[in-house]
């Protein structure tokens, strides 16, 4: 794969590679545009906080039909309040404040996802669950299908 080159796996599914910041001790860290015959997916599993990045990640959202973002930390509580650095992960919490002025079509395409263990966003009846929910985003849940 290529940075930024599109690839064709089949004649209605194409990839796009894309690096992110992220720990790349052994590799570089990347995201992906999937290209269906009628939708585009944005899927960022993994990255450093969203300002960190040379794109505009809300920008970036507009362009797509669903985006399925890092979500491995719900806030800084979860993380015993360490050195964020250490864990530069975006926090659910500042991306829905980041995402906060898309109008709500826009925020109903977001679809977290890459939970680390400890996440109560995990619990769908946790007040975390619930409020990703109130605010028009959507958690990933195994199995789902979603047509390109």
């Amino acid at each position: 794969l290529t940075n930024e080159t599109q690839l064709a796996l089949t004649p209605d599914l194409q990839v796009t590679p894309f690096t992110v910041p992220h720990r790349d001790e052994y590799s570089e860290t990347v995201g992906y545009i999937i290209s269906g015959p009628n939708k585009k997916v944005l899927f960022i599993p993994d990255i450093n906080k969203w300002d960190m990045w040379n794109k505009n990640i809300v920008k970036q959202i507009k362009k797509v039909d669903y985006a399925f973002i890092d979500a491995t930390f719900y806030d800084n509580a979860e993380v015993n309040y360490r050195d964020i650095a250490e864990i530069p992960h975006p926090f659910i919490i500042e991306s829905m404040e980041l995402f906060e002025s898309l109008r709500a079509e826009e925020r109903s395409k977001i679809h977290f996802i890459h939970f680390n263990h400890t996440n109560p966003a995990l619990n769908q009846d946790s007040e975390q669950y619930q409020m990703i929910i109130e605010k028009g985003f959507k958690v990933a849940q195994f199995g789902a299908t979603l047509k390109l």
